[in-house]
C-alpha cells in the first residue's frame, strides 16, 4: 500500500515538473496603475510599439473601484469567432518578454 502511494506521488511530481511555466503578470493595483505589461514596454518605446502591433500590450487601469489589466490594441488575428495563432514574429516576441517571474505576486483582476 505504501509503495503504491509513493509511486503515485512520484508520477504526479514528474508530470508537474514537465509542465511549462506560464508567465505571470504583476498584480494590477494602485502601485502599477498606468504601467504596461510586459514590464519591458515601460522602459523601451520600441518594445512597446512591437508588442502593441501584436496585440499583446496591456495597461493597468481602474474602473468601478477595480484594477484590471486591459489590452491597449488588438491584432486583426484576434478578431472574429475563431482565434488564429499569432504570427511567428509575435509568438517569438511574447516568448522573449513573457519570461516567468517567481518573485511577483499573482495577477490581480
Amino acid at each position: 500500500m505504501v509503495k503504491r502511494l509513493i509511486l503515485c506521488v512520484l508520477v504526479a511530481a514528474s508530470v508537474l515538473a514537465e509542465q511549462p511555466q506560464v508567465p505571470r503578470k504583476a498584480a494590477c493595483n494602485a502601485a502599477t496603475r498606468g504601467k504596461f505589461w510586459p514590464e519591458a514596454a515601460n522602459s523601451d518605446p520600441q518594445t512597446a510599439r512591437k508588442l502593441s502591433q501584436c496585440g499583446s500590450l496591456e495597461l493597468c487601469t481602474v474602473s468601478n473601484w477595480r484594477y484590471k489589466w486591459r489590452p491597449v490594441t488588438v491584432n486583426v488575428r484576434q478578431l472574429g469567432k475563431e482565434q488564429h495563432e499569432p504570427s511567428a514574429e509575435c509568438a517569438a516576441l511574447m516568448a522573449e518578454y513573457s519570461e516567468p517571474t517567481a518573485n511577483l505576486p499573482k495577477r490581480g483582476d
